[in-house]
């Protein structure tokens, strides 16, 4: 089998396994928004999945974030919010914390208060806050409240 077929059919299968996961993958999230959940309101993204950060993650004063630390097997856990241009935001969302910051690979991964911004694949749907305050292999991960502070664990 080809190599571009093999990257195609993995393409395909994330798309379907991972709601949001082409917009996580293929860099089309083109608004921040928010959504209530049992933590609080916070900020979401493709489908209204809720949006993490990262501590490990360097953040900057002018609301740009330095880099991100998620790569790897990081990264498929908690798969980058990727964009091609800044998104715009809804809801409760402040379009002057949104910005973007590039990753290794050139992409243009989504900050928030400059903080870059991954989903996680233990959320599925809408509202679902499973990786907020979660410790795991790679660090600490917290969602965000609109005003870009931790949100409260419900």
């Amino acid at each position: 089998m080809r190599r571009s077929t093999i990257i195609a059919a993995c393409a395909a299968i994330a798309t379907v396994a991972l709601p949001g996961a082409a917009e996580a993958a293929g860099g089309t999230v083109s608004t921040i928004g928010t959504h209530k959940t049992p933590d609080g309101v916070v900020i979401t993204g493709a489908s209204n999945r809720t949006l993490y950060f990262f501590r490990p993650d360097e953040r900057s004063t002018k609301h740009h974030a330095k880099k991100s630390t998620c790569y790897g097997a990081c990264a498929i856990d908690w798969p980058p919010v990727l964009a091609k241009h800044k998104p715009r935001a809804t809801g409760q969302a402040k379009a002057k914390l949104i910005g973007l910051t590039t990753r290794k690979d050139g992409s243009k991964q989504v900050t928030y208060d400059g903080l870059p911004l991954y989903y996680y694949v233990a959320d599925t749907k809408a509202g679902q806050v499973v990786g907020d305050h979660l410790t795991d292999s790679f660090g600490f991960w917290g969602a965000l409240q609109p005003d870009g502070r931790l949100s409260k664990k419900g």
